[in-house]
């Protein structure tokens, strides 16, 4: 019996080593396509399991070229700039560079009717939002550009993929942590644990957090926190369903929010020292509280997600 190919785009980042480590388990057979703009490359554990192609997807020659004579089962799209002051950096770069990717992707990499694409979003299309859970039917209102460009490639997806025979997943993340992955993955843009771990590690015990007078129970942003175990499990269930289902929007988060005190608190119960926090607000765009509201996720998927811990996202980072 012939594996299940996958096109991992954006496959040597974060997500996407976790995710390829996921799948190789499960035997499939996997290539990954990234530029390496901003990660460093595959550890070697991964690539020697791996076919490796270094391509820049918004080369639409190399793109059309590289889908010439290869076909997927499946092709989970990451490729993106992200996290919002990194992608703040060079706004039209970045906003051309999500759309464009995912232009070509979708152009060249559905030839086969068979090929079914699941997509990473993110929770930044739903913008600034009350303290209600957001659902999926909620409206997209962008509250920076990085949502914006998320939001952007969605229609994109929604107009070309759902014109064809292909089945397609959205799939919105919330605030990914946690490994399955034992060596280190290096990574320019930096999340709140990963922030927190390299002050632990500098020894310097410094944190600065957006804001303590928001209207949140502390006082500082809420989140909500997805296990990288979790979403890769996602992922897995949502392949198994597009078999049958010509198109999926889910939230994948928890469905519990966090304040980003509670989170620096945990840590500092773990390493038995105190921060020095400082509360300048740095990105007035972004949204004082936010929570995933994934009914339709547990249903859909017949999924259940373990209620989460501060400790247990913690823990990955000592």
């Amino acid at each position: 019996m012939n594996k299940k190919k996958i096109l991992i785009t954006g496959g040597a980042g974060y997500i996407g080593q976790n995710l390829t480590t996921f799948f190789i388990k499960q035997k499939y057979q996997i290539s990954i396509i990234d530029n390496l703009s901003t990660s460093k490359p595959i550890s070697n554990k991964i690539k020697e399991k791996i076919l490796f192609y270094k391509i820049d997807l918004t080369n639409s020659k190399k793109v059309k070229s590289f889908f010439k004579k290869k076909n997927f089962d499946l092709i989970i799209h990451l490729a993106a700039f992200s996290g919002v002051q990194e992608f703040n950096k060079n706004l039209k770069k970045s906003f051309n560079n999500n759309v464009l990717a995912t232009k070509n992707i979708v152009k060249y990499g559905f030839k086969k009717k068979n090929t079914k694409l699941i997509f990473a979003s993110s929770a930044a299309v739903y913008g600034k939002v009350s303290r209600e859970k957001v659902k999926e039917t909620n409206a997209c209102n962008p509250a920076n550009y990085y949502g914006l460009s998320k939001y952007a490639c969605e229609s994109v997806i929604e107009n070309e993929i759902g014109k064809k025979e292909n089945h397609y997943a959205i799939l919105r993340y919330f605030n990914v942590v946690g490994s399955i992955i034992n060596s280190d993955i290096k990574k320019k843009t930096k999340s709140l644990f990963d922030i927190i771990a390299l002050s632990i590690n500098k020894k310097n015990y410094k944190i600065n957090i957006n804001g303590n007078k928001l209207k949140t129970l502390d006082g500082t942003p809420e989140r909500d926190f997805i296990h990288i175990k979790d979403l890769s499990n996602i992922h897995n269930k949502v392949y198994s369903k597009l078999r049958n289902s010509k198109k999926l929007v889910l939230n994948c988060g928890s469905g519990e929010r966090f304040s980003v005190l509670q989170i620096v608190k945990k840590f500092e119960q773990g390493i038995n020292k105190k921060f020095k926090i400082t509360y300048k607000v740095t990105n007035s765009d972004e949204t004082q509280t936010i929570c995933s509201d994934i009914k339709l996720l547990k249903q859909t998927l017949k999924l259940n997600i373990s209620k989460n811990k501060v400790s247990d996202f913690v823990k990955d980072y000592f």
